[in-house]
């Protein structure tokens, strides 16, 4: 079904990006826990469905107590509601934070430096304080450099059991047992040591995974291994990573037998202030309409902490673009990211389910001008009372509705760029499919079909 008139598209009434969220955003002091049916992540106090937005600040540790205050407000205020952090200067070194403090000390480096620890609370308590879940990975392995390998599977399991025991009254701490932490870097005894460690010390308190190196996903290594709570992968994290597929990890992660939550930890960074944000909406879109429970955006100068970082081999293919990371607190991508949150939370969140199966026309193997599709029910089951269909560029679609067994059905465009939505069509027939008439705007959409009887109500944003 298709149409075209004018009357279909009326504009509505406009609210903030905040009072669509307010009330669904969730005390991240209760922490985290595994949904029911093991593929997202809820309120371990309420069960209300919590999605993770992260910004990625390995190289925090470069930063002055005000510095910290300055990133994290305005990760806050941009709609993120997590931090991704390492232990150490570098994320690949072993170096001291800006006080001239290192994590790690003693004669095999397994005890935790009390002054650093005073740093690191800092960052976790400020991050408590404006509702964001801190993601602390312990140290990094690495392509290039690394440390986790100077440690004996021993020594890490030590050192986990440290660090879990530090953070375990800090719910809302996500613990990741090494970055980039999978073979051939490092060896998975090495990191199980690690995961083991921080379980044992946490006494289960805090969600935990790993990191591993482009282009894989955890699972391949660790699915098997009892102290991981969810799956992560990393794509291609440079220029390479432009047209990386990520749904491609994602879909993987969520058919496996051993059934966690997945996410998407690292992917191609940011450059500069003047990116197209689509490039960034696109890999947001696709990997969460892909079984995705959360994601991880990037910046150059935000993981480097530009002009901090002094390891030239970085500049090298992740540029920064600016001459401070201060500069990339507020790019056009960084503004439209959050808006992803007021679509999920205004339909039933825990129940949606990836199903390809509902394009009957439209597809593309390019993220660039592909289509995925996320519904709520079961699949092979008529049972859905929502569709929603992300369309990476304008094209014509045609989408499966028999899933809805509604005869009635309500239709609207979701605009990722602001948040705003557009009326299509209201309490129409059912006929099984339905193709909106094609946008010319160059943007990505989402398009939403829904039963009419289910009175379902989106909020709406504004910039």
């Amino acid at each position: 079904m298709k149409f075209s008139k004018p009357v279909f598209f009326l504009a509505v009434y406009i609210t903030t990006i905040q009072a669509a969220t307010a009330q669904t955003e969730p005390d991240v002091k209760d922490g985290l826990k595994i949904s029911e049916n093991k593929h997202y992540l809820t309120d371990a106090k309420t069960d209300k469905p919590v999605f993770i937005l992260a910004t990625t600040a390995w190289n925090i540790n470069a930063l002055t107590y005000s510095e910290i205050d300055t990133l994290i407000q305005s990760t806050a205020a941009h709609g993120f509601n997590c931090i991704m952090f390492t232990l150490d200067f570098y994320p690949q070194g072993d170096e001291p934070n800006v006080y001239g403090q290192k994590a790690y000390t003693g004669a095999d480096k397994t005890d935790l430096n009390p002054e650093y620890f005073t740093y690191c609370n800092y960052i976790i308590n400020k991050c408590t304080q404006y509702n964001i879940y801190p993601m602390v990975y312990t140290m990094w392995s690495g392509k290039t450099t690394g440390i986790m390998n100077t440690y004996t599977p021993e020594q890490l399991h030590i050192l986990g059991r440290k660090i879990g025991a530090k953070f375990k009254s800090h719910k809302n701490v996500i613990l990741i047992a090494g970055g980039e932490s999978s073979p051939p870097y490092i060896d998975t005894a090495h990191v199980n040591a690690m995961g083991v460690g921080l379980k044992e010390g946490s006494e289960g308190q805090n969600l935990i995974s790993v990191h591993p190196c482009s282009p894989h996903s955890n699972s391949e290594f660790y699915a098997q291994s009892p102290w991981l709570d969810f799956y992560m992968s990393q794509a291609k994290s440079n220029i390479g990573g432009l047209l990386f597929d990520l749904t491609k990890a994602v879909t993987k992660d969520y058919s496996l037998n051993a059934v966690k939550p997945t996410m998407v930890g690292e992917h191609r960074y940011e450059s500069g202030t003047a990116e197209d944000p689509i490039i960034q909406r696109r890999s947001l879109y696709l990997s969460i309409f892909a079984g995705g429970f959360g994601y991880a955006y990037g910046h150059n100068a935000l993981w480097q902490m530009t002009p901090h970082t002094a390891q030239p081999w970085m500049l090298k293919s992740w540029k920064a673009g600016v001459s401070n990371w201060k500069e990339a607190l507020n790019t056009p991508a960084v503004n439209q990211l959050h808006y992803i949150k007021t679509l999920l939370y205004a339909y039933p969140y825990l129940q949606r389910i990836p199903d390809q199966s509902l394009i009957i026309s439209g597809q593309s193997d390019s993220i660039a001008n592909k289509v995925q599709v996320m519904r709520n029910g079961t699949i092979g089951k008529n049972n859905a009372t929502y569709i929603m269909a992300y369309i990476s560029s304008p094209k014509e679609v045609v989408i499966n509705t028999a899933v809805i067994k509604s005869g009635k059905l309500n239709a609207y465009w979701f605009s990722p760029v602001n948040g705003m939505i557009e009326k299509i069509g209201q309490k129409f027939e059912n006929t099984g499919s339905f193709s909106p008439k094609k946008k010319y705007d160059g943007q990505d959409w989402v398009l939403i079909i829904d039963d009419a009887a289910s009175k379902y109500h989106l909020p709406q944003s504004k910039n």
